[in-house]
């Protein structure tokens, strides 16, 4: 995976938000929950290494380092499933689903400011 298909992909996360019909109810948290969740790079374990591989060694921004998959990594030892009877792709999976889901968090939270001062 390369940057710009990593911003390709969150762009298309966050804009996938707005075609919710958003209410108290069912707010941006549960529309990027349901939608990370269907994306193909939260549950194809190729594409779900890619994702993780991509954002652990290779995610820089103006020659620094990305802190995602550092906060990834702290959500899902924090909040993981038993993990008896999970091997390494199962692991994979749930960081991928993590790092969709705070990317797209963010940049979705990014673009409602952005919004609210224009």
């Amino acid at each position: 995976m390369k940057q710009n298909e990593y911003d390709e992909l969150i762009d298309s996360l966050v804009d996938s938000v707005k075609d919710y019909n958003l209410d108290d109810s069912f707010d941006h948290y549960d529309a990027i929950h349901e939608i990370c969740g269907n994306c193909n790079y939260s549950f194809e374990y190729y594409r779900s290494w890619q994702l993780v591989n991509f954002v652990r060694f290779d995610m820089y921004d103006n020659g620094e380092k990305i802190q995602l998959f550092d906060e990834v990594e702290i959500e899902v030892k924090d909040n993981g499933h038993n993990t008896d009877d999970v091997n390494l792709d199962d692991i994979i999976l749930s960081y991928a689903f993590n790092i969709l889901r705070f990317a797209t968090l963010k940049k979705y939270e990014e673009s409602q400011v952005k919004e609210e001062v224009a």
